[in-house]
């Protein structure tokens, strides 16, 4: 009976060394592999258009890297049944969904005609807002609102949610998505008239550090008739996001 305990452990002490000296290549062939294939980002809220083969090569890259990343943290996962495909998991999450907006194209926005030569201010709040933040990588979530006046065109109001989707869905500040999705609107209807306003609780405030989880950052970009602090334009603007938040 001792001697099949023994021999128990002893099968067990090798496949732990066996799989600590597989780890060991594999950190050092990712160590060597290490952005030779794969074009980087210069920017972690930019974007870089990939294929299905290319995200199918990054997903098994970025698994092998979080596993190493969980054990730097002293975290065997390979011997707990809920941990073992965390890695794929993850890289899959970020891949689908997190930094979605950093590797596929721009969504098609539909603009038509302002055929009746509508001068008033179309604004559209609630959409929703789920994105990364870059310095930690964490969450954070909340609203945002999109305001311009039209010239010769009007543009599709789904599009409006497209975009800011799409630019949500990468790594970054939320004041760099709020001059983001501005610009792209005032490109895409080529007027000057555009303002946007994002709200939202960020998770590396709620979460660590301060730890204030019901803190909120608010931050907007004006341009044309909003830029006047007593604008009308303006104040019609905030007054619909303010309704908004009462409903």
């Amino acid at each position: 009976m001792m001697a099949d305990t023994l021999t128990i452990l002893q099968q067990a002490v090798k496949q732990q060394h066996g799989n600590k000296v597989e780890r060991l290549h594999m950190k050092n062939e990712l160590h060597l592999n290490k952005n030779q294939n794969t074009k980087m980002l210069s920017k972690a809220n930019g974007n870089e258009v990939i294929d299905k083969f290319e995200k199918s090569k990054r997903l098994d890259e970025a698994a092998k890297y979080y596993g190493l990343f969980l054990e730097s943290l002293g975290f065997d996962y390979m011997t707990d049944p809920q941990t073992i495909d965390t890695p794929k998991r993850v890289a899959k999450a970020w891949l689908d969904d997190l930094i979605k907006g950093s590797i596929t194209k721009e969504p098609d926005i539909t603009v038509f005609p302002n055929e009746e030569n509508y001068n008033g201010v179309v604004i559209q709040t609630g959409i929703k807002v789920n994105s990364m933040c870059a310095h930690h990588n964490l969450p954070f979530y909340g609203y945002a609102a999109v305001a311009y006046i039209p010239k010769d065109n009007v543009i599709g109001l789904s599009k409006l949610n497209r975009i800011v989707e799409w630019f949500s869905r990468r790594p970054q500040m939320q004041e760099s998505l709020t001059a983001q999705i501005h610009k792209f609107v005032s490109d895409k209807l080529q007027c000057d008239d555009v303002a946007v306003s994002i709200s939202g609780h960020h998770l590396c405030c709620g979460m660590r550090g301060v730890q204030h989880p019901d803190s909120m950052m608010t931050t907007n970009k004006f341009s044309g008739a909003f830029v006047e602090k007593d604008n009308l334009v303006r104040q019609e603007f905030l007054h619909a996001i303010k309704m908004n938040n009462l409903n």
